[in-house]
């Protein structure tokens, strides 16, 4: 039985980052590495004094939000000195700053890991093994497609999905997990997990695995993916055929949360989420079939921990799997990790490309650009 994860409020800032470099390890043993990364970004201040240190700058904007009750709003605003400020923020808010200061690091190191990531996903992509796709089409069903969403996402990213790449899939062959039913959407339920993108959204990935793990049919892959994932379905399965599922295997981007301040699963790191990321039929029989409360109680373990993944979904099964399965083989992804963000520079490969393109997955997909990029590589693009 897994205990349901509550989701935690905090108090977001917004900061600025600024480039330094951070060179990543290769991995070793049974791990393929995507080769030498350079990551970016690092916080306006050390993580040391993110955490422990707040400027007289910060303190000033602090007390409006702490201090504001104690005096009338035109005195706060108008005629505090430094002095007064930090008197009354010492007297009355040192609770509240150091929970700011708390948040800010946390925001900041948010930061530092999705820039991180994107620099890891960039370079396996750069350094993927060239694959020449099988001429014959892969078995329609091969494939699962764990999407892993929420309530707040089904009427805007998760319907773009459904009308795009979503629809081009046997129903039976995605595993749609949230947490709250919906009347359109083959929506499964994760009643155990919070609806929050922390330990609630480790929860419900390990509910889609485990759900994977028990799915009839001659399935060979699941494959892990966002509801601002746009994914060309042809190319993933095509890809995925070139490999033997009947070998445990995990296959993605696998590097992100290893190196420079990151330290997760005792260094190792693990599969950058945005990349998507699968297992073969072989590695989920063993790791999660007929073990399903012993995973999920260590898959519980591992997302807790904050030296392990710190809530982070992809630490978080990547961790558990490579646990559970130590021989298990990683497979560098051919075609993924393609940062949405820019719609400049990715319509541009696009109408160059069309149909043609080699890749599988893009990451970071508004809602109106998924359509775009579906007719791009569906029917408007080249050679379509």
């Amino acid at each position: 039985m897994v205990s349901k994860v509550t989701p935690s409020v905090g108090m977001f800032l917004s900061l600025s980052a600024t480039l330094a470099w951070v060179t990543l390890p290769m991995t070793s043993g049974s791990f393929e590495s995507c080769g030498l990364v350079q990551q970016h970004v690092n916080p306006p201040m050390s993580a040391s004094s993110t955490q422990n240190e707040v400027h007289t700058e910060d303190t000033r904007g602090l007390v409006q939000q702490h201090v504001s009750p104690l005096m009338s709003a035109s005195s706060t605003q108008n005629e505090m000195h430094t002095e007064d400020t930090l008197s009354m923020v010492q007297l009355k808010s040192d609770d509240g700053i150091k929970r700011v200061t708390k948040e800010n690091g946390a925001r900041s190191k948010d930061v530092l890991f999705r820039e991180a990531s994107r620099a890891q996903m960039a370079s396996c992509r750069a350094h993927a093994p060239k694959v020449n796709h099988p001429n014959r089409k892969p078995k329609a069903g091969s494939v699962l497609y764990v999407i892993k969403t929420y309530a707040g996402a089904y009427e805007n990213k998760l319907r773009a999905v459904m009308e795009t790449w979503g629809a081009q899939v046997p129903r039976s062959s995605l595993l749609i997990v949230g947490d709250k039913e919906h009347k359109e959407f083959p929506i499964h339920v994760a009643k155990e997990c919070g609806a929050d993108a922390n330990l609630g959204l480790a929860c419900r990935v390990a509910h889609g695995v485990e759900l994977a793990a028990k799915t009839p049919g001659n399935w060979s892959w699941v494959f892990v993916v966002d509801d601002d994932h746009y994914v060309k379905t042809d190319n993933l399965e095509s890809f995925l055929a070139t490999l033997d599922s009947s070998v445990a295997t995990g296959v993605g981007c696998y590097g992100c949360g290893a190196g420079g301040q990151f330290n997760y699963c005792r260094g190792k790191g693990g599969f950058c989420g945005g990349c998507g990321y699968g297992f073969s039929r072989a590695a989920l029989m063993k790791a999660v079939r007929g073990h399903e409360a012993e995973f999920r109680e260590q898959h519980l373990s591992v997302a807790e921990s904050r030296e392990l993944s710190e809530a982070r979904e992809d630490m978080a099964m990547s961790c558990t799997m490579t646990d559970r399965l130590p021989d298990m083989k990683v497979q560098p992804l051919v075609g993924g990790g393609i940062d949405g963000n820019n719609a400049a520079e990715l319509m541009k490969a696009l109408s160059r490309d069309g149909c043609n393109t080699q890749s599988s997955l893009w990451h970071w997909i508004k809602p109106e650009m998924m359509h775009k990029v579906h007719k791009l590589v569906t029917t408007d693009g080249p050679g379509c």
